[in-house]
């Protein structure tokens, strides 16, 4: 419910900008791989993280990217980029019964600054275009630290990354894009060992969200 609220919101944002885009100039594909190569992308959004506590799991983002224009192909601009984003801190959904068995206390977990690199493919319908699609796939490298507790492990993961949506020209080669990301994972399938009171966190929960996008190529 949370993610659709953000998605409803940014939606609205993007649609007003889209309009105004409109009448701004019209860049070509050629003109952004051969004139503007590179990029950097400053986004900000909204994701939802699983297996947290009470929604805290719910968290603001920001990340910032590097990228590079590879060639056109015939259905658009193929490309790769490297980015950061921000992390956050939560308890991990738990029974009563496992954290008794740890001591009572409640699992805090620093989720750190996810790296990734990912392939994109910006799609464009005409040589001079009003909106264009955008995917990109790839991976992201994750660490999660347990806070407060030396009996749960930590965990670093790789998994798959996809982000896809639509964009618009803004200027000439600016451009604004509202994109979904997902980061693949699956449970954390946390395990209790009752002889030693220590807990096994075998996964990073897996996290969706929503992102605007400002790319500037140069």
């Amino acid at each position: 419910m949370f993610i659709k609220r953000m998605l409803l919101f940014f939606g609205g944002c993007f649609l007003s900008i889209s309009s105004f885009a409109g009448f701004v100039g019209e860049p070509t594909r050629a003109l952004i791989t051969e004139t503007f190569p590179w990029s950097m992308t400053g986004s900000v959004g909204y994701a939802s993280l699983s297996d947290a506590h009470d929604g805290q799991g719910q968290t603001a983002v920001g990340r910032m990217a590097i990228g590079k224009s590879l060639g056109d192909l015939l259905c658009g601009i193929l490309g790769l980029e490297f980015g950061i984003q921000n992390g956050t801190t939560m308890q991990l959904q738990l029974s009563q019964a496992t954290l008794d068995s740890l001591g009572g206390m409640p699992v805090t977990v620093t989720v750190n600054p996810l790296l990734d690199v990912l392939a994109t493919l910006r799609v464009m319908p005409v040589q001079t275009y009003h909106i264009f699609g955008e995917l990109k796939l790839g991976a992201a490298y994750r660490r999660m630290d347990v806070m407060f507790q030396d009996t749960v492990n930590n965990k670093s993961q790789f998994a798959g990354e996809v982000q896809a949506g639509l964009g618009v020209p803004i200027l000439e080669a600016v451009t604004l894009s509202l994109l979904y990301q997902g980061v693949f994972g699956s449970s954390i399938n946390f395990q209790v060992e009752n002889t030693s009171a220590t807990g096994l966190i075998a996964n990073i929960p897996v996290q969706n969200g929503v992102l605007l996008s400002l790319n500037i190529a140069f």
